[in-house]
Parts: C-alpha cells; structure tokens; sequence
C-alpha cells in the first residue's frame, strides 16, 4: 500500500483552492481512502464509510474527527499543516489499519490516536485556569485592539509567548496585559520591571477582568478563530500567531475538551503608565538576596484611556 509522505502533501497543498478542498486517491487499490488539503491548509485523511451511526471521539490533542459528505460518506480526520510531522504517521498507520488489517474506519482511527495521545500527552498536558485568564486577555487585546488599528503585523509585536518584560512590543509603545476573575480592580505584578516603561517609549497598562460563566460565550478557541478571521489570507501572520499560541501550551485538542473554560467579559480598561501610577520607582533596587517581589496594585482610582486614545498610542507600535 502506497503512503502518504511530505512529497504528497506538498503536491496537494500546491494545489490548494481558495475555498473546499482538494483530494487525491492514496492508492489505486483502496480507493475508498483520500488525502486532501482545504483551503485554511488544514491536512485530511477520508476514509469512505457506510451509513452506520458513528459516534465520533472526544480530547483528541489537535487531531479532530467528523463525518462529511462529498460524492459519498467519509469519515475525515483532520489536522492543521505544523501537525504535519506527527500528522502523517498518524494517518499512515490508520491507513493499514484499514486497508491491510481490515478494521472498522472508525476504530481503526480511534486506536491509532489513543496510541499517539498516550505517547504525546507529557508533551500536550492541558492548560490550567490561570494560563487559560492570561492567555484570554492578551488574545482579546490583539484582536480587539492591535488588529483593527495596526493590522496582521501586530502579530510579530505578541512577546508574551517569548516571555519578554511586557506582552507586546511595538517601536514607540510597549502593552502589559493583566487578566483576572475577580470582581475588583486589582492586579499582581510578578516581576521588579514589570511596569518600567523601555528608554523612550510609553507604556500602556491593559486590565482586563473576566467573569466565568458556564453559559459564557468567550473561550480561548472563539477568540482564536476570530483572529484567524481577521486575518483572512494573511498566511503568514497566521504561521506567526498559531507558533505563538503553541508556545503558550494551546493546542487544538483543548477544543474537544471539558477544560476549556468559558468566560464573559466584565470590563477592558486601558492605563498610561506615568507619574504616580502604582507601581515600584524605576529606580527601585531590592535588597541583596532577594530575587524576586510579588505585589499587587489597585488601579480603581486612575485615569482610563478611551478606546480613541489607545488606538493613537497604538498607531505608533
């Protein structure tokens, strides 16, 4: 039986249409078995299937699973092209699982993906709560704020995923986010320079506060998408934000998960970092020893910037 291999994808992905998907025959003798790739670069194995009810898997770690019609019915297994190093084994061995082994399509690759879950899962471990909460907020000042301003470049300018002092980098304006679930506004700041505006440049302080809900329609994946959206066919800057999101530890099996938390969206408030702001003097030394300070500041009391006056500070990113 003939295998796919980055040879064969590279050829479909050549081909690529601008809406659907393409598809080829991955051997003469099986024909019931295709690869494709879709417009968004997406990676599919359809293995052609009865009209037997199928119950389709859940928590699959970025490989997702469903039944679709094209000229008959196929069960389409699915992936984003950075998958495509762990992808294609994947579908291979579901491919001989199939066709050499004879096995039932969809347990053949409910099989192989408990096979590589297993394997994988120390290296896919599931995003906590409070990864979840920053992940969300810096998410939502991208597409709510950098994006309709200044565009799909405002993607290079994400650093939290490089762990840098501040959560966007521009030229003339740095961004720190800060989300959180209480009800007040209140913030921790975990590091001395956290709030140090760079040499020459303004800092804007973005405090974001969220409200868990299970009826909630904010998730990391809706907000995910909706920057995918925004970014049309701008693949390049979607290759930028989808590395930096699996920098962050998200991956798209948290989708099929119950630990993707839901959240409403309480407030947004954007601070110019200046003056009597509360925050640690720029020229604060700590004590021999210590290493690290934790505290927490209350921004009830400032001046907040209207959405105006942000997006002129952005403008200069």
């Amino acid at each position: 039986m003939n295998n796919i291999t980055a040879e064969r994808w590279a050829t479909l992905k050549a081909l690529a249409p601008s809406t659907g998907l393409v598809v080829d025959v991955v051997d003469p003798s099986y024909l019931g078995c295709k690869y494709g790739v879709d417009e968004e670069g997406h990676l599919h194995l359809l293995i052609e299937v009865g009209q037997e009810e199928i119950e389709i898997p859940q928590e699959l770690e970025g490989v997702m699973v469903q039944v679709i019609e094209v000229d008959r019915t196929y069960l389409d297994v699915f992936a984003k092209s950075h998958y495509e190093v762990i992808f294609t084994p994947m579908v291979n061995q579901m491919l001989s699982g199939v066709c050499i082994q004879g096995r039932k399509p969809i347990d053949a690759v409910v099989a192989t993906i408990e096979e590589f879950r297993g394997a994988l899962k120390p290296l896919k471990p599931a995003l906590t709560l409070s990864e979840q909460i920053g992940l969300l907020g810096e998410i939502w000042v991208l597409k709510s704020v950098l994006l309709p301003t200044i565009g799909s470049r405002s993607c290079k300018l994400w650093s939290g995923p490089e762990f840098e002092r501040h959560d966007f980098v521009g030229d003339g304006v740095h961004i720190e986010v800060k989300t959180t679930t209480r009800s007040e506004d209140k913030h921790e700041i975990s590091r001395i320079d956290q709030l140090r505006a760079p040499l020459s440049k303004q800092l804007l302080f973005a405090s974001i506060q969220l409200e868990r809900s299970q009826g909630g329609g904010l998730t990391l994946a809706v907000l995910i998408d909706e920057v995918v959206n925004a970014l049309g066919t701008d693949g390049r800057a979607i290759d930028v934000f989808e590395g930096k999101l699996a920098k962050m530890g998200w991956h798209d099996g948290l989708r099929q998960t119950s630990e993707l938390k839901k959240f409403n969206l309480r407030e947004a408030q954007f601070f110019l970092v200046e003056g009597s702001f509360p925050r640690l003097p720029d020229d604060y030394v700590p004590p021999r020893g210590i290493t690290g300070i934790r505290y927490t500041i209350d921004v009830s009391a400032r001046a907040v910037l209207d959405r105006s006056e942000v997006a002129k500070f952005v403008s200069t990113m």
